[in-house]
């Protein structure tokens, strides 16, 4: 019987034959009674190939094989195989890269964290501030001023504030005007302090309060610490803190107040001078060697009237000694009277 391909001879028989199912030719279809089926080629081989015509599926494509051999279905097999094996050769690299990411990360954290632990017990253990001298102090003790900066506790080289410490001992030792500090590894600290003892005093609210050159208050003193201190009459005072600049309540007062202290600074006048009263604008009066009372007047003119002060002190009828009041009111013309009874709170 001949193919339905129009080929003669080759002994081919129906699909469904015992005949072909004993050949073990393979179907294309289930149902073999079809125009696709009838379509498709059957050969005496093991081998099958199906061709799908377009004519039949009506797709207008070119005509495709499908190749049913054992040996294809083989090599698909084994092509199906290797991708797999591909693919699973591709999500175990990822896999491995992906994992020595993941532990070159820990391994950084770790050692981040080992570094950190490692610097805070460094931190806590070490350079601590135990070898501790202060240079420059008269007035106090070396415990003292480091008991003030609070280094008397335990305390790092490096933790602890200059700043803070010297305002500290500025405050606690008033006497002090500066500090500086120097560290030096592993626990050293040296302390240099600069003193700037009482000039003035004045009192203030009932007490009587050291003032320096700088016009600080330099701490509470007795009347027997007066000695040799230039008495201060001040307007209402606004603040005196220990360690701090005074401050008077009138802008005007403490203005003139700067201003006469910086004048006196550069004089000679200043060392003969026992006593200056600012309380009254427009009556300003000092009182040299505890025997000349000086009429300043108002504060206009000020550094003139110092100068002239100075001047008229020099000439000899103050060689004897008597006292005298000199009236620098006029910077024009100077008037001296003396009077031997004049007397000075």
């Amino acid at each position: 019987m001949a193919s339905d391909n129009g080929r003669k001879g080759r002994g081919t028989t129906r699909p469904d034959s015992p005949q072909n199912n004993k050949r073990g030719f393979a179907r294309g279809n289930d149902t073999w009674n079809t125009d696709r089926y009838r379509a498709s080629v059957r050969t005496e081989n093991s081998s099958t190939r199906v061709l799908r015509s377009a004519s039949i599926t009506g797709i207008p494509l070119k005509a495709e094989y499908y190749d049913n051999t054992p040996a294809a279905v083989r090599a698909k097999r084994l092509r199906e195989l290797e991708e797999r094996r591909e693919k699973w050769k591709e999500a175990v690299k990822k896999n491995r890269r992906t994992g020595r990411i993941g532990r070159r990360l820990l391994s950084f954290l770790v050692i981040v964290l080992s570094v950190i632990v490692a610097s805070g017990a460094v931190y806590k253990l070490f350079f601590i501030a135990s070898d501790i001298t202060v240079y420059g102090s008269s007035e106090y003790t070396e415990e003292q001023v480091i008991s003030a900066a609070g280094l008397d506790k335990r305390v790092n080289l490096f933790s602890f504030s200059s700043r803070v410490a010297g305002d500290s001992i500025r405050f606690y030792c008033p006497k002090i005007a500066a500090t500086s500090f120097d560290r030096t590894v592993p626990n050293k600290v040296k302390i240099e302090v600069v003193e700037e003892p009482a000039v003035f005093y004045a009192q203030i609210y009932g007490d009587l309060y050291g003032i320096s050159d700088s016009l600080r208050i330099t701490g509470k003193i007795t009347e027997d610490e007066t000695e040799g201190l230039i008495k201060l009459k001040l307007q209402t005072v606004s603040t005196a803190i220990a360690g701090g600049k005074i401050a008077l309540c009138s802008e005007r007062a403490q203005s003139f107040l700067e201003k006469a202290n910086e004048v006196l600074a550069g004089s000679p006048l200043k060392s003969r001078l026992t006593q200056i009263d600012m309380r009254n604008d427009f009556n300003v009066t000092m009182v040299a060697d505890d025997k000349y009372k000086l009429l300043f007047g108002t504060q206009d003119d000020f550094e003139i009237k110092v100068r002239l002060a100075v001047s008229v002190l020099k000439d000899e009828v103050f060689a004897s000694g008597s006292k005298a009041t000199i009236n620098l009111e006029d910077t024009t013309k100077t008037s001296v009277i003396i009077d031997n009874q004049l007397v000075f709170d």
